[in-house]
Formats: structure tokens, C-alpha cells, sequence
């Protein structure tokens, strides 16, 4: 299977993962993320994509508690290592993704409106600006064992 880093979603994954059998429970949203070297801003500021895309987190955040929605930001770090599933030798650099975040949402539905909004249409300019691609997973709190 290829995996394939991108800025936007298909029509055809808005549908599935507004219909997945849990859309209409709590969504933990497991986000891959690949930053720019550089970021890409139209009036040419030259900062990097990780300065960037902080902007835009930093954005969706105060948007997020402005509107009042339960969404909370569980985790986000750096990717350092692979223990498995990389090429020995592998360095940081050498990694499809450079971080990772969890943010839990109530419903598919109420995440999908937020990335919608008019708010965001603001700030997403960071986001594009920052990021070469990513992988935004949709997931559920039922646990594994």
C-alpha cells in the first residue's frame, strides 16, 4: 500500500469519514504531519514550514475555543526514532512525517464544520503555507485490548 501525504481531502473521503459506522461519536483525529523546508507564502515571507504551520495551530486553537466545541489537542510531539517499520540507519530527516498530534473532537460532523467554517478559511493560509503533506487519520476512544 502507498501512502500518499496531501494538503486536501477527496470528495470521497469527506464522504467516508462523515458516514464511517462512528461518526456520530467522539473522533480522535491522529494527524501525520511533513513540513515545508520553507513555507510558501504568496508575499514571499521567507520563514520555515514548521514556523508556519505553529501560525496556524496556534490559530485553530484560540478559533477552536472561541467557538465554544469541545475539541482538545491530546497530544503533539516531534518524530524521533522508529523502533519498527523503518530502515536501520533511518535519520529524523529521512522520515516521511516530521510530527505528530492527536486532537479529539464530539463528532465527525462537528469537526468537518469547523474545518469548514469562515474562521478557517482565515487561518488556512499557515497551514498551506507550512506543510508539504500530511495524513489525518480519523479514529475511535474504543480501545484496541
Amino acid at each position: 500500500m502507498t501512502t500518499l501525504n496531501a494538503l486536501d481531502p477527496s470528495p470521497e473521503q469527506i464522504k467516508a469519514f462523515l458516514s464511517h459506522k462512528g461518526a456520530n461519536e467522539p473522533v480522535f483525529m491522529l494527524n501525520l504531519l511533513k513540513f515545508k523546508t520553507r513555507a510558501t507564502y504568496k508575499d514571499g515571507e521567507d520563514i520555515s514550514g514548521r514556523e508556519a504551520y505553529a501560525r496556524y495551530a496556534k490559530a485553530f486553537g484560540e478559533m477552536v475555543r472561541e467557538s465554544g466545541v469541545q475539541a482538545d489537542t491530546l497530544f503533539g510531539g516531534n518524530v524521533n526514532a522508529f523502533l519498527i517499520g523503518a530502515e536501520t540507519g533511518s535519520t529524523a530527516s529521512d522520515f516521511e512525517w516530521d510530527a505528530v498530534a492527536i486532537v479529539k473532537y464530539p463528532n465527525a460532523a462537528k469537526m468537518f464544520e469547523m474545518v469548514s467554517s469562515d474562521s478557517y478559511k482565515k487561518i488556512h493560509k499557515h497551514r498551506r503555507a507550512g506543510l508539504e503533506g500530511q495524513l489525518l487519520i480519523s479514529c475511535d476512544g474504543k480501545g484496541v485490548f
